[in-house]
């Protein structure tokens, strides 16, 4: 697994949005819900944004995705913003090892890139975890850690509300700012 250098180095030097910034978000249905909220803080700070969301995807879907691929060499982001793996998080037991080869390849590809990668870990889940957070979290530059923040849940108690989204999207705005 690609565990980048100098993990702990790193974490007192995280990611922050400046004026030269370019940020890319994608992932999950989680992404889908950040990434108006992330549109709109980038817009009001005159921040070069993209993203993308689909509902349902793994690790291994965003692995050999042709439109991350263009995106990644059109837009050239600075700054990677990964909200990926509660879909893993809830598949059957082995999750891991399936997708820990996988994660490898994704982080190949985005630390190719020379952008800085943060990746967002999902709020608390209501079902047990299959240790698929875990291993990302060990092999990523920079973790923001969403499940102690107070998110308002829908009624699946998984995704956020509106207001949720809006207020996880302002915390992790103002971690990298």
């Amino acid at each position: 697994m690609a565990t980048g250098v100098g993990l702990a180095a790193l974490a007192t030097r995280r990611p922050k949005i400046s004026a030269d910034s370019r940020v890319l978000l994608f992932g999950d249905s989680m992404a889908v819900g950040l990434d108006q909220h992330m549109r709109e803080l980038a817009a009001e700070a005159g921040v070069p944004y993209t993203g993308k969301g689909i509902t349902g995807t793994r690790i291994d879907e965003w692995d050999d995705s042709a439109w991350l691929d263009q995106t990644l060499a059109s837009f050239q982001p600075t700054l990677i913003l990964v909200s990926l793996g509660t879909n893993d998080e809830k598949t059957a037991p082995g999750a891991v090892g399936r997708q820990a080869p996988h994660l490898d390849a994704l982080l190949q590809k985005l630390e190719a890139t020379g952008a800085q990668l943060v990746w967002i870990g999902p709020p608390e889940l209501p079902f047990p975890r299959q240790g698929v957070s875990d291993m990302i979290r060990a092999n990523v530059p920079h973790f923001f850690e969403s499940e102690n923040l107070d998110i308002p849940r829908g009624p699946d108690d998984l995704h956020p509300t509106a207001a949720g989204y809006a207020g996880w999207a302002g915390a992790i705005w103002q971690w990298l700012t």
